[in-house]
């Protein structure tokens, strides 16, 4: 069961408009419109929001925009992110991407899990699939993981995407580099289903389901 936040660690509209680089005006239309969540109010009424999980919203939604979506479009795509949370697999081995898709399948059902065999084919999928959470094999012919990894995180409506770096090298070296390029979390081969299960329950702060 999820955890209320503090009310000592939510922000006003001001706040969270300047965090974003808005105006408060927007944070109250997109609030207004169903677009985004409030996390609490004060005694006063005001409303308060926590930080990550909107900001992440709010670039979502001027993202969506600017490729021609309608607001219904985006309150469609919206809602339907809070409900299903998404995995994004890049691995140019098609057994990796079924193992980890498997594991979610059985242990996650209500996660979207969709798999992409090179860097190329993921950046034409990972503006229109928004995932929540990315396996990412550093290893991938024609186009080097670590410049995939470094593209995404600079990315600026996918910067609260989790990453989990894939690698066959596992090493304190190779490890750092990881870190530096901006993984969130790293995976060895071969992958354990155990382990796998464990990332994707923490990074998408989910439980497994009881079946699995």
């Amino acid at each position: 069961m999820s955890r209320r936040p503090s009310k000592a660690n939510l922000l006003r509209i001001s706040e969270i408009a300047q965090k974003a680089g808005v105006l408060s005006s927007t944070i109250r239309y997109y609030t207004d419109m169903g677009l985004i969540s409030i996390a609490s109010e004060t005694k006063g009424g005001h409303r308060l929001y926590e930080e990550a999980s909107t900001i992440n919203a709010i670039k979502k939604i001027q993202f969506l925009n600017k490729q021609g979506f309608t607001i219904e479009q985006i309150k469609n795509e919206m809602s339907s992110g809070e409900v299903r949370k998404k995995i994004l697999i890049i691995d140019d081995e098609p057994e990796v991407g079924n193992f980890i898709t498997e594991i979610v399948q059985n242990s996650f059902p209500e996660v979207e899990v969709r798999m992409v065999y090179d860097g190329f084919a993921a950046g034409r999928v990972l503006g229109e699939f928004l995932p929540d959470l990315i396996f990412l094999d550093l290893m991938l012919p024609g186009v080097d993981g670590f410049v995939v990894c470094r593209q995404i995180r600079s990315t600026d409506f996918l910067s609260g995407v989790k990453i989990i770096a894939v690698t066959g090298y596992d090493s304190p070296e190779n490890r750092e580099k990881i870190k530096a390029c901006g993984a969130d979390d790293y995976l060895p081969k071969p992958m354990d289903l155990k382990v796998i299960r464990e990332k994707i329950a923490v990074h998408l702060k989910i439980s497994p389901s009881m079946k699995a």
